[in-house]
């Protein structure tokens, strides 16, 4: 999926003192199947342009088309569903249920079908090496196998964008790469449009495209 935005803003009202203004008219184009990574200092913006280009969160003002769909102009009914269809989340950290084993956790997306959908959960935690683990629960985990998890969770859906904030931001270097290399194959697998967030040039230098961030402003 293609992703655009036009003149795309964020900012927040604060009682008593002066409005917060987190993005700032920003203009970006993102070609289905294109790995880009977002990169800039804390605060500069990434996390909640991310949000907003997940459908999670509303713009100020602005636009934001996915395949020429003006998602915005749309009501919740369609953002939830848009989400639900065709994106997938990774985060820093793994948000895995502690009640629920890692085979639930991955089903929890698609809990109504997921007697229908375990056997693809199944190959997933196959793929990423973490079959043998699916009845252990998240914190019986080591934090490379928690992450592994998360993403098998965000592949379950097979979704056309993959949005990835600091996925391996809490991972020591050579479980990052790991999980790095599972998430650029799952999005070529998949021909996914992924966009993740980092602070590391070597991860961003792997990706085809790089958009950089600083106050709230793309830069050229």
């Amino acid at each position: 999926m293609n992703i655009k935005t036009e003149n795309l803003s964020k900012n927040y009202k604060k009682k008593d003192s002066l409005d917060v203004d987190v993005l700032r008219n920003i203009q970006l184009e993102i070609a289905s199947g294109q790995k880009v990574a977002l990169t800039g200092p804390s605060g500069s913006g990434k996390s909640t342009l991310v949000h907003i280009l997940g459908l999670m969160d509303r713009p100020t003002t602005g636009n934001v088309y996915i395949d020429g769909i003006d998602c915005f102009a749309e009501n919740d009914k369609y953002l939830c569903a848009m989400r639900k269809k065709n994106i997938g989340f990774v985060f820093q950290f793994h948000y895995l249920m502690p009640d629920f084993t890692v085979l639930e956790n991955i089903l929890l997306p698609v809990w109504r079908d997921r007697n229908i959908k375990i056997k693809l959960a199944r190959s997933i935690l196959e793929k990423i090496g973490l079959l043998h683990r699916q009845y252990h629960f998240p914190n019986e985990l080591s934090g490379g196998e928690q992450q592994r998890a998360a993403l098998a969770r965000a592949l379950i859906n097979s979704p056309r964008i993959i949005f990835a904030d600091e996925p391996t931001g809490n991972l020591d270097r050579v479980t990052g790469l790991d999980i790095e290399k599972l998430l650029f194959e799952s999005a070529a697998e998949l021909n996914s449009t992924l966009i993740l967030v980092t602070h590391s040039q070597e991860l961003a230098a792997k990706a085809d495209k790089i958009i950089k961030m600083t106050d709230g402003k793309k830069m050229i």
